[in-house]
């Protein structure tokens, strides 16, 4: 890490990261064919819903809630509103989230007072190098935005505690991250209890003037949206929560989970994580800030235990990333100015400690390589990308899509379980099997929840039959030999591998025209 003076100014190295970054997100955006991910799709589809005066769904006519995202998808509505080609807009808006996050990273060291500019260059450069961060800035999903908000509204928080503002523009940001993504309550609960056990401890009262305008001014926000959405669809959480997560207490849903944050700390050096942070801690250095970044840290991730993980490597964990390096960051100065410390007690030769300040620097220098290799080589591009074949699965499925569009009637009923982008370029009604959108699917009680993949164990094989659609386009050959379906080799795509992907099944006795 070198001498405490850095070799260049820190808007130097922000540069630095940023460009790495970028080099990160395209490495990815190339090994996801081009486009965003399959889930992207669902949000497009019903923005595009939106666009063309369906409402706000799946289905014109059917109010499920497939989505977690909505101020996200607004934002794509406005620009597909205007002919913007809507998979680029939220991939360039990702990556305009992830950069304005490393500033971000910066503008946080500076609101907490911390004079040691190298916690914001390591974290800076941390975040630039993690592969899931990379990854999901260029899905087009809305993760990335989520991020800013949460790092925006703790920052803004932790600014208003020390300049005793009023919290108006941390319950504002808080109030957009929730209606971003709905854990954005989840860090809206941490920032009250961690408020009102601060003014506890050091000023001995619970709640000011200026919590409870933060309060105020997140309900003025968030109040209006979550009564208009329990209006619009009927349930009080999203239709994709009851089709992903159970709260029956599954002992199969949590195990699960603790393997999928075990998984992800693995590959981002996460045993680092809790020796880094006792070095502040024992050093009596447990500050405002500090406990904050902590609590949401730890919070988040019961969080993500409890719900049984996801199917990805790390998008979960995405929006605690910057709140972790910025952790990991801190620990190592400390470590390192104590190190340096003990140096200078046994011996006064400066070429000693010049010595192990270039040591401390090849050995970060080291972790970065590291953490780019496990968190993104070996884990996200391994564990999503090549074993997903992200790319090809992406064609596959928007040249199904655009052919079902061209090929077969308007009013034809198809069923899939990928139901991002086949629907959204077909243009045709469409049931999700696996329930995202679909309410039925979604509300089905399945016995030991967490056994099976993350938003995808709950499916009703006699529904689908009862709902009759008139295609079925799956991943595996489930339906070889039915009574009711057969498989149809139509000449879909120009490229013969693309067939190992999907499978197409007519319902037997359909009388719709297909063009082939």
């Amino acid at each position: 890490m070198g001498p405490r003076r850095v070799l260049a100014h820190p808007s130097t190295y922000l540069l630095i990261a940023c460009l790495i970054l970028l080099m990160h997100e395209a490495f990815y955006y190339r090994e996801l064919g081009g486009d965003a991910v399959d889930d992207a799709y669902i949000s497009f589809r019903y923005a595009q819903n939106l666009v063309d005066g369906q409402g706000l769904v799946f289905n014109a006519g059917e109010r499920v809630e497939g989505y977690t995202n909505f101020l996200w998808t607004i934002v794509l509505a406005f620009f597909m509103h205007w002919g913007f080609e809507v998979s680029r807009v939220a991939v360039g808006l990702g990556v305009l989230s992830s950069v304005a996050t490393l500033w971000l990273v910066h503008q946080f060291s500076r609101v907490i007072s911390l004079g040691d500019s190298r916690v914001p260059i390591i974290a800076a450069l941390g975040l630039a190098v993690d592969g899931s961060f990379a990854l999901w800035a260029v899905s087009g999903m809305e993760t990335s935005l989520f991020v800013f908000l949460v790092l925006a509204a703790v920052t803004v928080y932790v600014w208003e505690w020390k300049t005793e503002k009023p919290g108006f523009f941390s319950g504002a940001l808080l109030a957009l991250a929730a209606m971003t993504r709905p854990e954005g309550v989840l860090v809206l609960a941490v920032v009250v209890i961690h408020q009102a056990l601060a003014r506890l401890v050091l000023q001995r009262r619970l709640v000011a003037v200026a919590d409870v305008v933060r309060a105020g001014a997140f309900l003025a926000l968030y109040l209006p949206y979550f009564l208009w959405r329990y209006y619009y669809y009927g349930f009080l959480l999203p239709n994709t929560f009851y089709a992903k997560v159970t709260v029956s207490g599954s002992g199969a849903q949590l195990q699960r989970g603790l393997r999928h944050v075990g998984t992800f700390a693995s590959l981002h050096l996460g045993w680092l994580m809790p020796l880094l942070v006792l070095v502040p801690v024992l050093k009596r250095k447990f500050t405002f800030w500090l406990t904050l970044l902590l609590a949401l840290l730890l919070t988040y991730v019961f969080y993500i235990g409890y719900v049984g993980g996801d199917w990805s490597v790390g998008r979960f964990f995405v929006p605690i990333l910057p709140a972790a390096y910025i952790l990991v960051a801190a620990g190592l100065v400390e470590a390192y100015g104590s190190l340096r410390g003990w140096i200078g007690r046994i011996t006064s030769s400066r070429n000693a400690v010049v010595l192990v300040g270039c040591m401390a620097g090849a050995v970060l220098a080291a972790g970065y390589v590291a953490l780019f290799n496990y968190s993104s080589l070996e884990g996200e591009h391994e564990l999503f990308v090549v074993h997903f074949q992200a790319a090809r699965a992406t064609h596959a499925r928007v040249v199904m899509g655009k052919w079902l569009r061209d090929n077969v009637p308007a009013d034809t009923f198809i069923a899939v379980d990928a139901a991002g982008q086949i629907p959204y370029y077909s243009g045709l009604r469409t049931l999700d099997m696996f329930g995202v959108n679909d309410v039925h699917t979604a509300h089905l009680d399945v016995e030991e929840m967490g056994e099976g993949v993350p938003g995808h164990e709950k499916f009703d094989f006699d529904y689908i039959m009862w709902r009759r659609p008139d295609l079925i386009i799956a991943s595996a050959p489930f339906l070889d030999g039915s009574d009711s379906y057969e498989r149809m080799d139509w000449p879909w795509a120009d490229d013969p591998s693309l067939y190992d992907f999907l499978y197409v099944y007519r319902r037997k006795g359909w009388t719709g025209w297909v063009r082939v």
